[in-house]
C-alpha cells in the first residue's frame, strides 16, 4: 500500500504532462478557427472569402474534433519516453476498440406490427402480416399523404405513440435517431458519434486516455521480448501491437456496459450544476482546480468537465429545455439568425432541433465546456451562446474566470511583492517580477509568479490567491462570460476567442466578451492590496526584500569542469556558445543535486515544469537545484519532483538526457 501510495503521484504528474501535448496544438488550431469563421461569416457564399474562411475554420476544428484520439497518442507517448512505436499502437488500439462498438451499435427499429401512420386526418395501421410476411397495406391513403409515423399498441393508443421514421427507426423530438447497443436500449443520438471515421460511443477523451495507458503498458513490458525461432519474426516492437490488439477487446466492452448508463449520468450532472445559481458553480470548480496546481494535477481534474458531458452537452440541453425555455430560445433565435437556414418552413423549436441535429452534427453531438466553445464558434451562422444562455446552458463557466486574476490580478500581484523590496534592491529584482508578470500577462502562464510565494509562504496562496481567483470565476459566471481559451487566460487567448469571435461573427453579446475585462478591472486592485499588505505584514521574504546574496559552495560538477571533464571523466565538448556550455554545465548540476545518475529514473518537461521521477527522493537537494537560478520553487512528493521554471524547462530537459545517457554509457564501459 505504502509503494502504491509512493507511485500515485508520478503517475498522475506524467498523466497530467501528457494532456498538455495535445493541449500544445490548440491556440494555433484556435487562431485558425476563429479567424476562419469570422471571416466566412462576414462573406458572401461562394466568394474567394467564405472558401478561404472556411478553409481556415475547418483546419482548426479538425484538431478539437479529434481530440480522443489525440489524447490517446499523448498518453502512450508520455508513458514511453516519446516511443513513436507506442504512439502508433495507441492508434491501432483506438481503431480496435472503437470498430468493436461499431459492429454491435444498431439503430433502435420497432416491430412493424406496432407501426402506426397518420393519414388523411386518420390514424392507420401501416403493415399487416400476410402469411409470415408483413406487408404494407395502402388502403385508404398513399405514401405522401403520410404525415406521422408512431410505434403503438393499438389504434387507440396511436396518438400518444412513440415517434419513428419512415425506416422504422425510434428517433427523438429532432428527429434524430436512438440507438441499441447489446442489452441497451433507447441509447441518445448525443452519446454517439464518429471517432477518426467510426460510428461508436461518444465518450470524449476518456476512451482515448485509458487506450494510451494501455498501449504504453503493452509497449513497456514487450517492446523487447523475443519469441521462439518459429516466430521470431513478432519479437520485439512488432509485438506490441498484436499485444495491444487483444488488450483493449475487454476495455472495449467495459465501455459499452458502463459508458451509455455513465454517460447520461455526466450529462445530468452537467444538466444540474449548470442550474447552480450566481456563478456558484464556477466558484467551485475553481476552488478544487487551483488548489491543484501546487501538485501539477490540475489538468487532470479539468478534462471531464472541458471535454465530455460533464460539462455540458448540446443535444442534452435542447432534449431537456422547459416549454419557457423553448419560446424564449425561438425569439431570440429569430432576431439572431437568419431564418432562411429553415427553408422556409416555420421556425419552431422542434424545427431548428432537426436543423442542428440533422445537417451539423459535429455542433450537435459536442460535449464539454471547451469543446461546445469552440463548435459553436465554428457555426455561428446556427447558433451562438446567447441562443444556449436560453436553453441553461453557460459555456465558458469553466473557463472564463480564469482571465481576471491572469491578465492582470497575478501581474498586479507580482507589482505589491516588488514594492515591498527595499528600494536600495528594487533595480537587482526587477527583472524577476516584471518578466513573470508579463508572461503572465501575455500567455496566462501563472506558475512563475505564484511559485515566487508558494514556497515562502503557503498561506499566501491558499488564503489569498485562491480566495481571489474563485472569486475571479464567481463574477465571470455570475455575468455569464462566454470567452474560451486554450489552457491558460493570457491576452492572446482573450483576442482569439473574444476579441475576434465578437467582432467577426458577433457568435456572442457585448456583455458576455467585454465583462471579462470588467471582472479583470475588479481583481486586479483585489490583488494589488491583498498582496501588498500580506507581505507587508505577514512579513513574507519574497526575493530581494531580505537583501542578502546567496553564495555557493564548489561542487564535483564545478571541479571537473575547472579540467574540461564531464562527471564521468569525459572531455567536454566545445560547444557553439557560451550560452550553451552554461546550459549544460546547469544540467550536470541539477542531476548531482537530484542525487546523481543512477537516482533518476524519468526525465520529462510540461508547461512550466521538469518533472523528474527518482529513486530516492530523500537525497535530492532542493535548495541545491533552487540555487542555480532561474526556478520559482520546487515541489517533492513521493518519488516525483516538480522544478518549476516556467519556459526554461524545455531546453534542460534534452540536455539532462543526453548527460545521462553519457554516464550510463561511461558507468557501463
Amino acid at each position: 500500500m505504502k509503494k502504491m501510495g509512493r507511485n500515485i503521484m508520478p503517475t498522475l504528474s506524467k498523466l497530467s504532462k501528457a494532456f498538455l501535448l495535445p493541449i500544445a496544438l490548440l491556440p494555433i488550431a484556435g487562431v485558425f478557427l476563429g479567424v476562419g469563421s469570422a471571416i466566412a461569416t462576414n462573406s458572401a457564399d461562394g466568394s474567394f472569402g467564405f472558401y478561404f474562411g472556411s478553409v481556415l475554420n475547418k483546419m482548426g476544428d479538425v484538431c478539437f474534433g479529434n481530440l480522443p484520439v489525440l489524447f490517446c497518442i499523448s498518453v502512450a507517448l508520455a508513458y514511453t519516453k516519446d516511443s513513436g512505436i507506442a504512439a502508433l499502437t495507441a492508434v491501432v488500439g483506438f481503431l480496435v476498440m472503437n470498430g468493436m462498438q461499431a459492429a454491435l451499435l444498431h439503430t433502435q427499429t420497432v416491430d412493424p406490427s406496432s407501426v402506426f401512420v397518420y393519414a388523411k386526418t386518420d390514424w392507420h395501421q401501416l403493415y399487416q402480416k400476410v402469411g409470415d410476411v408483413w406487408k404494407e397495406n395502402w388502403d385508404n391513403f398513399n405514401l405522401q399523404d403520410i404525415e406521422k409515423y408512431v410505434s403503438a399498441s393499438s389504434i387507440g393508443e396511436a396518438a400518444n405513440g412513440i415517434a419513428i421514421n419512415s425506416k422504422l427507426e425510434l428517433i427523438d423530438g429532432a428527429g434524430s435517431v436512438y440507438y441499441s447497443l447489446l442489452w441497451i436500449k433507447k441509447i441518445p443520438n448525443g452519446l454517439i458519434t464518429s471517432n477518426i471515421g467510426v460510428n461508436s460511443l461518444n465518450t470524449g477523451v476518456f476512451a482515448g486516455i485509458f487506450v494510451g495507458a494501455i498501449a504504453a503498458k503493452c509497449y513497456n513490458k514487450f517492446h523487447a521480448t523475443q519469441l521462439p525461432a518459429a516466430i521470431s519474426f513478432f519479437s520485439g516492437t512488432k509485438l506490441v501491437p498484436i499485444i495491444t490488439f487483444g488488450a483493449v477487446i475487454p476495455l472495449s466492452f467495459i465501455f459499452m456496459f458502463a459508458w451509455p448508463y455513465l454517460g447520461m449520468a455526466l450529462a445530468a450532472f452537467g444538466r444540474v450544476s449548470g442550474k447552480l445559481p450566481f456563478g456558484v458553480d464556477s466558484l467551485i470548480y475553481e476552488v478544487a482546480e487551483r488548489s491543484l496546481v501546487p501538485f501539477g494535477l490540475h489538468h487532470v481534474f479539468y478534462a471531464p468537465l472541458w471535454w465530455t458531458n460533464a460539462g455540458g452537452s448540446i443535444a442534452e440541453a435542447f432534449n431537456g429545455a422547459s416549454e419557457a425555455q423553448q419560446k424564449t430560445f425561438v425569439e431570440i433565435w429569430k432576431a439572431n439568425h437568419d431564418v432562411s437556414l429553415l427553408g422556409g418552413i416555420e421556425v419552431t423549436f422542434e424545427n431548428i432541433k432537426k436543423l442542428i441535429s440533422r445537417s451539423y452534427p459535429d455542433l450537435w453531438q459536442s460535449m464539454g465546456d471547451q469543446t461546445i466553445a469552440y463548435k459553436v464558434i465554428a457555426n455561428s451562422k446556427v447558433l451562438n451562446f446567447t441562443d444556449l444562455e436560453m436553453l441553461g446552458l453557460n459555456i465558458g463557466r469553466f473557463q472564463s474566470g480564469k482571465f481576471g486574476f491572469m491578465l492582470l490580478g497575478l501581474p498586479m500581484a507580482g507589482l505589491a511583492m516588488w514594492l515591498n523590496v527595499p528600494k536600495e534592491n528594487r533595480k537587482s529584482v526587477m527583472g524577476i517580477y516584471f518578466s513573470a508578470a508579463f508572461t503572465c500577462f501575455l500567455t496566462g502562464i501563472t506558475e512563475p509568479i505564484e511559485y515566487t510565494f508558494l514556497f515562502l509562504a503557503p498561506w499566501l496562496f491558499y488564503g489569498v490567491h485562491m480566495p481571489l481567483a474563485s472569486i475571479s470565476f464567481l463574477l465571470a459566471g455570475l455575468f455569464k462570460t462566454h470567452v474560451s481559451m486554450t489552457v491558460s487566460g493570457g491576452i492572446i487567448d482573450y483576442i482569439v476567442f473574444g476579441m475576434v469571435p465578437f467582432f467577426g461573427s458577433q457568435v456572442m453579446s457585448a456583455k458576455s466578451c467585454f465583462a471579462v475585462l470588467g471582472v479583470t478591472g475588479i481583481m486586479a486592485p483585489a490583488y494589488f492590496f491583498s498582496f501588498y499588505f500580506a507581505v507587508k505584514y505577514g512579513k513574507v521574504m519574497v526575493p530581494g526584500r531580505d537583501g542578502s546574496a546567496e553564495a555557493k559552495l564548489a561542487t564535483k560538477a564545478d571541479y571537473k569542469a575547472s579540467k574540461g571533464q564531464n562527471l564521468d571523466g569525459s572531455k567536454i565538448e566545445k560547444t557553439k556558445s557560451s550560452v550553451e556550455a552554461a546550459r549544460i554545465e546547469k544540467a550536470t548540476k541539477i542531476i548531482e543535486y537530484l542525487g546523481g545518475e543512477s537516482n533518476i529514473e524519468d526525465v520529462d518537461a510540461c508547461a512550466s515544469r521538469l518533472r523528474v521521477t527518482v529513486k530516492d527522493s530523500s537525497i535530492v537537494n532542493k535548495d541545491g537545484i533552487i540555487s542555480l537560478g532561474g526556478a520559482n520553487g520546487a515541489l517533492i512528493k513521493g518519488t516525483s519532483v516538480q522544478v518549476v521554471y516556467g519556459g526554461e524547462q524545455e531546453a534542460i530537459k534534452p540536455r539532462m538526457i543526453k548527460i545521462l545517457e553519457e554516464q550510463r554509457k561511461y558507468k557501463k564501459s
